[in-house]
């Protein structure tokens, strides 16, 4: 696939550098990474005189005016300056425009996507709530981000995965079961909000009453294979995992595959990787003291330890406990260990949804079906809450001092940080999700873009709720992919429902306001533009446009969404305030007309891929 045209112009400027440098130093290292954009001092700039200036002992200046004056016949530059230390390069403005809107126009859909991931294999571990609560906006978060990443990976020509982990084991499970037996068993709402009040109830109950016995004895059936008990835990989660795939169409959400915590038990997958830890010298199982029968790391044998764990006190870390029971790392070592393929796929599948927000099915592994070919990738992202963090590097580390580098390494935990709400933290005890969940911020942001669109178009209701729909999506959206992961978000109504500014719903106003344009036109074949004059408006959308594929490769392998919804923040206002400034369709001749109609299709066609890239779809009329 061929470089963007913003890199492709870099290339040949990186070249031309290193040829006029090769008569004048011993190494021309570091070309590529001293260009950069410039603003004001022409459209590219290099730093490169800086370093040759310090290691010859000269001014930067007259470095810069060397390299300039030599530099001739680059493709698509118009002329070389030097000033402030810097060679800056100015495009041909022509040129180059014609060589990116024609290249946007001729390649669609193909003019944002790469080859960078070609051959490699991506799984991306998302959502993974607890079966026992609706998505509350935190899991939405998580759903949001791992669904915009899986379409940037998709975009980078990887094969990807898209799987949710279900932990249908453990104390809140237990907890959850022991409601239904006890208290009630009777829905009377969406299963998984009615389930997650119930779960409140069973806290508050046990705040003013003693059932630790009573929950002890029932986690020791749900424990077991074949009990009534782990047979209704599971049918409880399923219950609950229905009605959240309810929560995740109703956002355009699909998946590929759910991986069962009580299936990885059934395969014995626990065992299986035992048989491989234990050759590490780092890890064993423990036949006499304070860990007897408990299978360890030993951090103090463990090679080339990461600095994180140098400072840790507790040095022996317990993985399978002295009963036989696996702690969390432990199953997520064996999780993962199928995830990369090291351990024999007994998994069974069977449909779980039979059509998603994609048209494709959802499988789940099961105690029946059939044979797949899941897992076995080469690179896992895991989107985890960054207060598990500590797990998270546990697992790595259980790789390392395995000897497998490689694996370890292949593993990326993308912490995100928490979405707290005015009052505190959301709690699926405490019940202060209730009022925050995705389904109550779809139904109010669904609400406000009624009152938003009005009665504006001439549409059938069923239209007029479709787009209402759009917006609402467009307005959670961005919002929650505009802020990087790192950062937590403090959840205000009125900042998941903007709709003005920079916004989801004004990125698809543009899109729809260039459509517009493009069909008063009446221009159908729009590829052969070549431009003989360019303002500064227009070059500003067209520098931009040059970019849209590195965009996505940026924002890729720095799993951050949140690139998109810059670019996109970008585009929407260089094409606004060439919309105020620049007439098209009144231009001063029929080639202008045409070349500006050209340049808005090609902004059109970008603006909506960048938005299906984070889960958004365009809209041509609004």
């Amino acid at each position: 696939m061929p470089l963007s045209p913003f890199s492709a112009v870099k290339a040949d400027i990186a070249e031309a550098i290193g040829a006029e440098l090769k008569s004048t130093v011993h190494h021309a290292s570091g070309v590529a990474e001293s260009i950069d954009r410039s603003k004001g001092f022409g459209d590219f700039s290099s730093s490169i005189a800086f370093r040759i200036a310090r290691e010859q002992k000269r001014n930067p200046n007259d470095v810069a005016a060397e390299i300039a004056s030599g530099l001739k016949g680059i493709r698509n530059v118009e002329r070389v300056t030097a000033e402030g230390g810097f060679v800056n390069f100015h495009l041909d403005r022509p040129a180059f425009s014609t060589m990116t809107v024609n290249g946007a126009l001729k390649e669609g859909g193909g003019f944002l996507k790469s080859d960078s991931g070609k051959g490699k294999s991506v799984m991306i571990e998302y959502i993974s709530t607890n079966p026992n609560k609706p998505w509350h906006i935190g899991h939405l978060r998580n759903a949001l981000l791992g669904d915009a990443l899986a379409n940037l990976y998709d975009a980078c020509g990887y094969k990807v995965e898209r799987e949710n982990y279900v932990e249908d084991l453990g104390l809140q499970m237990v907890e959850s079961l022991w409601g239904y037996l006890k208290l009630s068993n009777k829905p009377d709402k969406k299963f998984d909000q009615w389930l997650g009040e119930e779960y409140v109830k069973v806290n508050r109950h046990m705040q003013a009453n003693d059932i630790k016995e009573e929950l002890s004895k029932l986690m020791e059936l749900v424990e077991q294979d074949g009990t009534y008990e782990r047979k209704m835990v599971r049918d409880i989660a399923e219950m609950c995992e229905s009605a959240q795939y309810e929560t995740a169409r109703n956002y355009n959400i699909s998946q590929d595959v759910m991986i069962w915590e009580s299936d990885i038990v059934r395969a014995r997958l626990v065992d299986k990787a035992l048989g491989l830890l234990t050759r590490s010298d780092a890890i064993r199982k423990e036949t006499s003291g304070e860990y007897r029968d408990c299978v360890v790391m030993d951090l103090d044998r463990v090679k080339e330890l990461p600095k994180e764990f140098e400072g840790v006190k507790e040095r022996i870390k317990v993985l399978v406990r002295s009963n036989g029971t696996a702690n969390y790392v432990m199953k997520d070592i064996a999780f993962h260990m199928w995830k990369f393929g090291m351990v024999e796929d007994t998994f069974l599948y069977r449909t779980f949804i039979d059509r998603q927000a994609d048209g494709k099915p959802l499988y789940t592994t099961s105690g029946e079906g059939k044979r797949m070919k899941f897992g076995s990738i080469g690179r896992a992202i895991n989107l985890i809450d960054a207060r598990q963090s500590h797990p998270q590097a546990m697992l790595k580390l259980a790789f390392r001092a395995m000897g497998r580098d490689d694996i370890a390494d292949s593993i990326t935990h993308l912490a995100y940080a928490k979405v707290d709400v005015a009052g505190g933290s959301l709690s699926g005890r405490k019940g202060t999700w209730i009022g925050y969940s995705a389904d109550d911020l779809i139904a109010e942001a669904e609400a406000k873009a009624r009152t938003l669109i009005g009665d504006r178009f001439k549409i059938d209701r069923e239209e007029h709720e479709r787009i209402a729909r759009l917006v609402a999506l467009a307005a959670i959206k961005f919002e929650f992919m505009g802020i990087s992961p790192e950062k937590e978000i403090m959840f205000t109504w009125d900042r998941a429902l903007n709709f003005s500014g920079v916004s989801g719903p004004y990125c698809q106003y543009t899109y729809a306001r260039a459509t517009r344009i493009i069909e008063s036109s009446g221009m159908k074949h729009r590829l052969g533009s070549e431009f003989a004059k360019v303002s500064d408006h227009e070059f500003e959308m067209v520098k931009l446009l040059s970019m849209a594929r590195d965009v996505v490769q940026k924002a890729c392998r720095e799993n951050r969404p949140n690139a998109i919804t810059d670019y996109l923040d970008s585009l929407a206002t260089a094409f606004s305030a060439f919309y105020e400034t620049t007439p098209v369709l009144k231009a001063e001749s029929e080639k202008d007309v045409a070349n500006r109609v050209a340049l808005v299709a090609a902004l059109r066609d970008t603006v909506g891929g960048m938005l299906r890239l984070i889960g958004i779809e365009p809209i041509e009329r609004m």
